[in-house]
């Protein structure tokens, strides 16, 4: 019996990869790299792979006839046109709950860096500086700060369970107030911006730029002389 054919619309990792080709005949990006191969292969493709930022628009999916399914390996699926989709009762997976603890300790190391500027002082003893002007300024610290998250979904309260530890307090803004938390509300990220030292944007990515947008006009509102700490929005 033959395999399925599957279409993978992203260069997918090895750890992926292998498992895959083990089922099925995999047909790596061709609708990018090779049209003549895709024209061929496509009536026989019920399935496509991807990652949290693949491409799977309608026009694609509607070359393949025998779709089935669109499978996202990872949390977001952005670039999936989901109506598209549905109107094929078409299921579209994806991975929630996988990431979110690799992606919330990266946003309190992000933080970590911004606070105790850890890349700039990389820099500044690569560059002989120590030796030649000294220790560099002091910076601020991070424990018993008050930050503010933008989005608190399952890894928006991962994050604030990681702050905690480092004793600073927690506020939020989301869409509606989620009850049964613990933390304070706010109906804006201005307004949350102005109560708080560090502001962390974790919402979708298909608002995509929401959460700058937000970030950039907090700005206005946060108490003079802290430093920017919107250079970056962690994603699942």
């Amino acid at each position: 019996m033959s395999k399925p054919e599957i279409l993978a619309v992203a260069k997918l990792p090895p750890f992926l990869m292998e498992p895959l080709r083990e089922s099925f005949v995999v047909h790596e990006q061709i609708h990018q790299t090779d049209p003549a191969a895709f024209a061929a292969a496509a009536a026989r493709i019920r399935a496509i792979a991807g990652g949290g930022e693949s491409q799977v628009p309608r026009s694609l999916m509607e070359q393949l006839p025998a779709l089935e399914i669109v499978s996202i390996m990872g949390v977001g699926y952005d670039g999936v046109d989901v109506p598209a989709a549905l109107e094929r009762r078409m299921p579209v997976t994806h991975t929630p709950g996988v990431l979110n603890d690799e992606v919330a300790d990266l946003a309190i190391g992000l933080m970590l860096s911004v606070a105790r500027r850890i890349p700039q002082a990389d820099q500044y003893v690569r560059a002989g500086r120590w030796a030649r002007d000294g220790a560099m300024p002091l910076t601020r610290k991070v424990s018993g700060a008050r930050l503010g998250i933008v989005g608190l979904g399952r890894i928006g309260q991962a994050i604030a369970s990681r702050a905690q530890a480092f004793g600073m307090s927690i506020a939020y803004t989301a869409r509606s107030a989620r009850p049964g938390l613990p933390y304070p509300y706010f109906p804006t990220a201005q307004a949350l911006a102005a109560e708080v030292d560090f502001l962390v944007v974790i919402t979708p990515g298909r608002r995509r730029h929401a959460p700058f947008d937000q970030c950039r006009r907090a700005q206005g509102a946060r108490p003079p002389g802290l430093p920017d700490q919107c250079g970056a929005r962690i994603r699942g």
